[in-house]
């Protein structure tokens, strides 16, 4: 019985050992999450990544008039397409950076960030799609998320 009791405890040592040795450490696992940090500030980030990203989905609702008439600014081909596409992609993941640690500015700020980067989400699914309405419905609805989220923070 004491020989049995021995060997369940020396084989339970072994299993915990094992699982614990197969497992990272704290250390190694905080040491393997990459740096998060923000190498521009927030003027500059919106100046050079998220507005000319937007700029590319609500120009869709546009058009320019010259002396030879108007003319509507929606995709036309599928190199504009692309470009939509890319704006949709690119604002959707920036949103990942504008929650990097430190730069939430209250806790509202990500309720903000998430519902821009849904709507970035759905007009980069609708660029691929082709489909301009859903496009132009989403930037007219970025364009009020953003005004809000300015306003919120005194950005106007």
């Amino acid at each position: 019985m004491m020989k049995r009791c021995r060997t369940r405890a020396s084989l339970a040592a072994a299993l915990i050992f094992c699982g614990l040795a197969a497992s990272p450490s704290m250390s190694e696992t905080t040491q393997a999450l990459p740096p998060f940090q923000a190498h521009v500030d927030m003027k500059t980030f919106m100046d050079h990544v998220l507005t000319p990203a937007a700029n590319l989905i609500w120009k869709v609702n546009g058009s320019v008039i010259d002396t030879s008439g108007e003319h509507d600014l929606g995709p036309k081909t599928d190199d504009d397409w692309e470009n939509i596409t890319s704006g949709a992609a690119t604002l959707a993941e920036a949103t990942n950076a504008l929650m990097i640690p430190g730069r939430a500015l209250d806790p509202e700020w990500n309720a903000y960030v998430k519902k821009l980067a849904d709507a970035a989400d759905r007009a980069y699914q609708a660029a691929e799609a082709h489909d301009l309405k859903t496009v132009a419905d989403v930037s007219d609805h970025l364009d009020g998320i953003c005004a809000a989220c300015h306003r919120h923070y005194g950005l106007e």
